[in-house]
């Protein structure tokens, strides 16, 4: 019986996929026997269990079919499409999800036979743990490798499901046990480092790979994530450096890609002026006026302290801003003709022509400070539909101008549910964009009146936690994607057209 969190195989001949858990809902497809799929939400109704799945290499779930019909083959997290690398986070912004492999598994031959100890049907055995750390106080260095191993698996694990504090527990108790074996305190410093890059405490990550790299100066993980770290903290020159020793070391094709993304933004800012504040690095082109700039980071600054208050949140790092000319905006970001600004762990918005900050640029400023926030307070689990429902909320968007329409394309049966907008919306036309900021945006509006002004937080902070977006919205709302939109067409209903 397969768990949330792993991969499994269809065991019948043929398994029915439900757009709901209920066999009543409408079928989305069949699988066959063999066909590998990804569980990422496990419910238990009554006799009936219930696995919502994803096919592999896909970021949206397909649907939900039922457990008994699924064979458990292994609880790694399928590599999804719209997941690694500069995972979208706004309307197919860049994201700044951690571009890199996590740090491989150790080489040690015991090490398999350790892991399967500590992570059985999805779950930790902390009963395990328990005991190889009672050997290691009075064994010998076998009895040590084998709880320091047992730690690293514990760790890797909490990485693949995002519980980051849990995984920094890990790797700290790892580092104890490792003793004098350099190449197991090297794996807890890097899956330490890991960690503290995916929550987005870049300053204090610098430590442990640095560290890492004192003791195996050949390990291209070590330069690849100083690279990272120093590019999240606007140093681009120490990211190119450190980027260039990891591909001199061992070549890759995620370092290539994210070297010359970083050696791009450094080449196009080579003669852009530079602002600091408290919470901000503020670069601009030349052709910006220093008074523009001064004002950018006052507005950033006010309403830093809105969102801080509004989502018992701080960021841990400076945020970085970039402010091009038109033309620099498109040649870096590449984004579609729609989008006026993007949030991709910098914020980059195109200010050609303004001598002053707008109504509508102070509204920009704050939708993608926004996503910044959601980001790094979901550490990065936050589907695109809550990115966007949450930013518009926040910069003071409401959906009465278009309600009448989304009212109209639910009724003519038109509408498009949320679970189609988790993953990115780089392929979406601009009709079909605007339709999916309002509903977004609608059903955003919806929760924080029905459900109270606590409920986005605890959504926010249900995403950084659970599997899925759908198992999200369970814990958080104790809902589902099809009672969230109903309520959500109820709402609008009753408030605009009433």
């Amino acid at each position: 019986m397969p768990t949330a969190a792993t991969n499994a195989t269809v065991k019948t001949d043929t398994l029915t996929v439900f757009s709901e858990m209920s066999a009543l809902s409408p079928v989305v497809r069949s699988l066959a026997k063999g066909e590998e799929v990804y569980v990422d939400l496990r419910v238990d109704q009554g006799n009936g269990r219930w696995c919502g799945i994803r096919i592999a290499r896909q970021f949206s779930r397909l649907g939900f079919v039922d457990c008994r019909s699924l064979e458990r083959t292994g609880p790694t997290q399928p590599t999804a499409s719209a997941n690694p690398g500069t995972k979208p986070t706004a309307a197919g912004k860049g994201g700044a999800e951690v571009p890199l492999a996590r740090p491989a598994a150790p080489t040690i031959n015991s090490y398999a036979a350790v892991q399967a100890q500590v992570v059985k049907d999805g779950v930790i055995d902390s009963a395990y743990i328990a005991s190889a750390d009672a050997q290691a106080k009075t064994g010998g260095s076998a009895a040590l490798t084998r709880a320091a191993l047992a730690h690293f698996a514990a760790g890797e694990f909490d990485l693949t499901q995002r519980n980051l504090d849990e995984a920094l527990e890990q790797f700290d108790a790892m580092q104890d046990l490792a003793g004098r074996q350099p190449s197991l305190l090297t794996l807890s410093l890097l899956g330490r480092a890991y960690a503290l890059l995916l929550k987005g405490d870049y300053s204090s990550a610098l430590e442990p790979i640095q560290r890492a790299r004192t003791l195996a100066p050949q390990s291209a993980e070590a330069a690849a994530m100083a690279g990272w770290a120093h590019f999240m903290l606007n140093q681009t020159d120490a990211a190119v450096a450190d980027l260039q020793v990891a591909q001199r070391i061992r070549p890759s094709q995620d370092v290539a890609g994210l070297l010359a993304k970083v050696q791009q933004d450094r080449d196009i800012e080579g003669d852009f002026r530079e602002g600091q504040s408290s919470h901000f690095i503020v670069r601009y082109h030349g052709g910006a006026s220093r008074q523009l700039a001064s004002e950018v980071i006052r507005t950033l600054e006010e309403q830093f302290q809105v969102l801080r208050s509004e989502l018992h949140f701080t960021p841990p790092e400076p945020i970085g801003v970039i402010l091009y000319t038109q033309e620099a905006f498109r040649d870096v970001t590449r984004v579609p003709g729609w989008t006026s600004a993007v949030y991709d762990g910098r914020i980059r918005v195109p200010v050609q022509g303004m001598e002053t900050v707008s109504p509508e640029l102070m509204h920009i400023l704050k939708h993608e400070l926004t996503h910044s926030f959601v980001y790094q307070k979901t550490a990065g689990r936050c589907p695109v539909w809550l990115h966007e429902g949450v930013a518009q909320w926040m910069e003071g968007r409401r959906s009465g101008a278009d309600a009448q329409d989304l009212l109209a394309a639910f009724e003519q049966g038109k509408g498009t549910s949320l679970r189609y907008y988790e993953g990115s919306w780089m392929h979406l036309n601009a009709p079909q964009a605007r339709f999916a900021y309002a509903w977004s945006l609608a059903v955003v509006e919806g929760i924080e009146a029905q459900s109270g002004p606590d409920a986005i937080e605890r959504l926010l902070d249900a995403e950084r936690t659970e599997s899925s977006p759908e198992a999200a919205l369970l814990q958080g709302l104790r809902t589902s994607y099809s009672h969230l939109d109903e309520a959500t067409v109820a709402y609008l209903r009753q408030t605009y057209l009433q």
